[in-house]
C-alpha cells in the first residue's frame, strides 16, 4: 500500500511540475514583419570585397556614392537581385549581394 501510495504521489509531483514548466514558456510568436523604408532617405553600406581586387579599392564616384563604401539616396525599390536609390536625377543599382547594410531614420 505504501508503494501505491509513493508511486502516485511521485507521478503527481512529476505532473504539477511539467504544468509549471509549460505555463513559464510563452507560446511561440511569428517574428516581425519586416518593412523597408521606401521613399526615405537611406545610407546603404556595400561589401567591399564583391568589386574584386583590393580591399583598398575605391568605388566608383558616381551621384551618391560617399568615399567609405556606402551611398547615399531615397530607397524606390528592392527585391532580391535590385537595390535601387534615387540620388537627385540619378538612380543607383546596386546588386543585392553587394549591399551589408540598409540604414534609414523613422
Amino acid at each position: 500500500m505504501k508503494r501505491i501510495l509513493l508511486l502516485t504521489s511521485a507521478v503527481a509531483l512529476a505532473a504539477t511540475a511539467l504544468l509549471d514548466l509549460r505555463a513559464q514558456t510563452p507560446p511561440p510568436t511569428e517574428p516581425p514583419k519586416v518593412t523597408f523604408p521606401f521613399g526615405r532617405e537611406c545610407v546603404v553600406t556595400l561589401d567591399r570585397k564583391t568589386y574584386g581586387g583590393e580591399a583598398t579599392t575605391a568605388p566608383p564616384k558616381a551621384s551618391g556614392f560617399m568615399d567609405d563604401w556606402t551611398v547615399r539616396g531615397q530607397l524606390i525599390y528592392l527585391n532580391e537581385d535590385w537595390c535601387v536609390l534615387k540620388d537627385g536625377t540619378f538612380e543607383n543599382w546596386i546588386p543585392r549581394g553587394q549591399v551589408l547594410l540598409i540604414r534609414a531614420s523613422r
